[in-house]
């Protein structure tokens, strides 16, 4: 099995590095390009890097420079917020698969964790797009908010009282964030039900860059990871004929190479 370090690039905190932090994962300012390959220090030779769909130039200058130092690296970036890509970096950690299996499980994390937030105001939200009205509500006192859907095939905003699930719909566990307490009661059903979860979860630790993601301070990120854990893996093609990691489609993630397939003779096929 190939070892695989997960580095999630968002503006990290010291309450998040203390409860998620590992041999194995690491959290790195987008920004911060030295930072990654310095504490990779020969951890392992996989590498995959989650961030933020608007720090992708950066999760790509961070790819390239531990490419330069030898590492084998796959990237993802992903609309999903801050503190979404924490929690599916630590959930891709902690299962201690083989390189190639690890970004299998981050891709069925991608699609299937949904994540958001309750925000008083849109007014600056720049993913996703809201209404003309949208923005003029923001502006106008009263009124007990947004429960705003960054992930899924349909992103949106919606006013607290008029919530529906987003999609993909799927069961999931609880909503973490922290400060839920600055949501308001009225705004906590919308919250359960977009999310397709049941209850919610304070969790201070993932206090990261809110008004990077959502344009207010005062808004409360919000995560819920699929509840169904398990996941049937598709047929492997083999491994990498330039780094050995599992192969599950038709090119290596981190080489971008496609296997040769060798007939029963020994020939090219």
């Amino acid at each position: 099995m190939h070892r695989i370090v997960v580095s999630a690039l968002v503006p990290p905190t010291p309450d998040a590095r203390e409860l998620l932090e590992s041999d194995s994962l690491l959290l790195v300012p987008p920004g911060d390009l030295p930072a990654l390959v310095e504490r990779l220090d020969g951890r392992a030779p996989h590498i995959l890097l989650l961030g933020e769909k608007r720090h992708e130039p950066l999760v790509r200058q961070h790819a390239a420079l531990a490419s330069d130092r030898g590492c084998h690296v796959a990237w993802r970036a992903t609309h999903h917020g801050p503190a979404a890509i924490v929690l599916m970096a630590n959930q891709i950690a902690a299962a201690g698969v083989d390189a190639g299996i690890a970004v299998v499980i981050a891709d069925r994390l991608i699609a299937e964790t949904w994540s958001g937030a309750w925000t008083p105001s849109v007014a600056r939200l720049e993913h996703p797009e809201v209404a003309v009205g949208q923005h003029l509500r923001s502006w106008l006192p009263g009124g007990d908010g947004f429960v705003v859907t960054f992930s899924g095939p349909l992103p949106e905003a919606r006013l607290v009282g008029r919530a529906s699930a987003a999609e993909p719909e799927l069961r999931r566990g609880d909503v973490y964030g922290a400060g839920i307490g600055r949501i308001p009661a009225a705004a906590l059903p919308d919250v359960l039900t977009t999310a397709g979860a049941a209850s919610t979860v304070d969790l201070p630790a993932l206090a990261l860059d809110v008004r990077g993601r959502v344009g207010v301070d005062t808004a409360v990120e919000l995560v819920a990871l699929p509840l169904e854990q398990r996941m049937e893996l598709p047929p492997a093609r083999g491994r990498c004929s330039v780094c050995d990691a599992l192969l599950f489609s038709d090119t290596c993630p981190f080489c971008h190479v496609r296997p040769a397939v060798v007939d029963p003779q020994g020939v090219l096929a």
